[in-house]
């Protein structure tokens, strides 16, 4: 990762340990897309408790979201940095604000 935004310079890495927040969001975000797939899965094959359907269903689900990690960790760190850095239309003129610790 960039210590620096190589585009407008903004410091990335606010202070030590900045990112572990990212855990909780990366953790929704799956959550949200297990749902989506359970009632993906519901919708076109259905669920039922007297065959194995819910069990392919956690088998798919859980290589879809190993596929999809590393997208999930870089949106979440994205989602994550925006709480607490806010976009200044203005980037091209005006310098990025240092923090206060580090």
């Amino acid at each position: 990762m960039n210590v620096r935004c190589p585009a407008c310079g903004q410091l990335l890495e606010i202070e030590p340990g900045f990112y572990y927040g990212t855990s909780y969001v990366s953790y929704a975000l799956t959550v949200a897309l297990s749902v989506a797939t359970l009632v993906a899965w519901w919708v076109t094959i259905g669920l039922s408790t007297t065959d194995n359907r819910f069990f392919w269903w956690l088998g798919i689900n859980g290589v879809v979201l190993l596929l999809c990690q590393p997208y999930l960790m870089r949106l979440s760190r994205s989602i994550w940095l925006s709480f607490f850095v806010k976009y200044n239309a203005n980037w091209l003129t005006e310098k990025a604000e240092e923090p206060e610790r580090m």
